[in-house]
């Protein structure tokens, strides 16, 4: 960040604040006050571009302080407040606004009780307000440094068009502040919802919010089944099978805002499990219309497809990586046994997963993770196949899908009546999100910025 002259900086030890208080301190408190003015003083351009680690903070203090963050509850309106902390509450983070010294809502109220939080040793603080504006819900905070009563990158402001956007996009900038990482906490989520048997049994795509509500339905078919749903890049187009009593699948692609739908091939066989390219132009898929399943590729708007892989066996599951290679799983080495490969459109591919039955990957948009189904469990392993963490069984055969700026991961579990869980791939709560019937693939969609 670039910080503005000192006198423009927001400085927690303003005049008006420092007279108010002046005659009342003790002359241990002024020297604090002091101390604490000549460490902001000292913040100068060249350090104004720092990232600051929490992590390394709570490594470095975690043992004697948990309560690593303290969230004053925002003046003005109670829910958005309550929206902001419980998303902040479900991170990786520590969170806390139980038992603070005060309530306050701005620099000016900070400054006077500035010295008593840096007592305290948590080493961040955030305060803030919001405010209807225009037909908008506006949001203004700051995330301070509290040993160095420091606003980091400044007082903050974000509007949206309703409370829980808004405090969606709040949560996500002081994650980002605190963290260095980018979350999209307003992306959406796109899954299969089953219900009934037999000839009745329908089987319906469903968009909904990120925490189970605003729920629409996309698509649905009766005695048939929805595969696989994949969203382009840019978030308009969801690509999909549909699976009909004689087993064969037809790939669909579908406007999430005209609804109108596409058929991308007109091919015999399955054709299954669809996987848009990084720019959005391509989608990868795997068909069975010459026995065995095998890799294509065909272009977003539809048309002829062109086979990329052929190998013995079955290959399937393509998943894009954001530098144009994709993962795929394979048994041609071991009938019955699949495992994840990476191909880069070029020599041979590259087996990456380390025995185990291994299917269904994802990448993660930095491309330094994979999630995949490792027996009937959910697991996340880092991109060359190493540091695999299981999360358990889904009972569903569904991978982890990353969210869109890889934070989070989504995947369905249970069997009869299957929930959503969302989590943080490096910790933090994990989120159970009920579903009507049985949920089936779920994966995220990417909010307008």
């Amino acid at each position: 960040m670039t910080l503005t002259p000192l006198q423009q900086q927001p400085n927690l030890f303003g005049h008006t604040a420092a007279r108010r208080s002046f005659a009342a301190m003790t002359t241990t408190l002024l020297i604090s006050l002091l101390g604490a003015s000549a460490a902001l003083m000292s913040v100068s351009a060249q350090a104004a571009e720092e990232e600051y680690d929490l992590e390394a903070t709570i490594t470095k203090k975690g043992e004697t302080n948990q309560n690593q963050v303290a969230f004053v509850p925002f003046a003005g309106d109670s829910t958005v407040s309550s929206l902001i902390e419980n998303n902040l509450q479900a991170t990786p983070l520590k969170i806390t606004s139980q038992g603070l010294i005060g309530q306050p809502h701005s620099r000016d109220d900070l400054a006077v009780t500035l010295p008593a939080w840096q007592q305290l040793g948590i080493p961040y603080l955030v305060i803030g307000s919001s405010k209807q504006q225009g037909g908008n819900t506006s949001i203004t905070f700051e995330v301070i440094e509290v040993a160095q009563g420091r606003i980091i990158k400044g007082t903050q402001m974000v509007q949206g068009v309703d409370k829980k956007t808004a405090a969606n996009k709040a949560a996500g900038r002081i994650y980002e502040l605190l963290t260095g990482k980018q979350i999209d906490l307003n992306a959406r989520l796109v899954y299969v919802e089953e219900k009934g048997s037999g000839k009745s049994k329908t089987s319906s795509l469903i968009l909904s919010d990120a925490d189970g509500s605003n729920k629409r339905l996309l698509a649905q078919v009766i005695d048939a089944a929805i595969y696989s749903p994949a969203i382009s890049p840019d978030g308009r187009f969801v690509a999909y099978s549909v699976q009909l009593k004689d087993n064969s699948a037809n790939l669909w692609k579908q406007d999430l805002q005209t609804r109108q739908l596409t058929r991308l091939v007109d091919m015999k066989g399955s054709n299954l499990s669809p996987s848009f390219s990084p720019d959005g132009s391509k989608i990868l898929f795997s068909s069975t219309v010459n026995g065995d399943s095998d890799i294509y590729r065909v272009s977003s708007q539809g048309g002829k497809a062109e086979q990329i892989i052929s190998l013995p066996y079955d290959q399937l599951s393509p998943s894009y990586a954001s530098n144009g290679s994709f993962v795929f799983v394979s048994d041609h080495a071991s009938p019955n046994r699949p495992n994840i490969y990476r191909y880069s459109f070029s020599g041979s591919p590259v087996q990456i997963s380390r025995g185990g039955y291994a299917a269904n990957p994802s990448i993660s948009p930095d491309g330094t993770k994979i999630g995949y189904l490792s027996g009937r469990s959910a697991a996340i392993m880092s991109s060359n196949g190493s540091n695999v963490a299981n999360y358990g069984a889904t009972g569903i055969d569904a991978a982890p899908k990353f969210s869109p700026t890889g934070e989070r991961v989504v995947y369905s579990q249970g069997t009869k009546n299957s929930n959503l869980v969302i989590r943080y791939v490096d910790g933090g709560k994990t989120i159970t999100l009920p579903t009507e019937g049985v949920a089936k693939f779920p994966v995220w969609v990417p909010s307008a910025q």
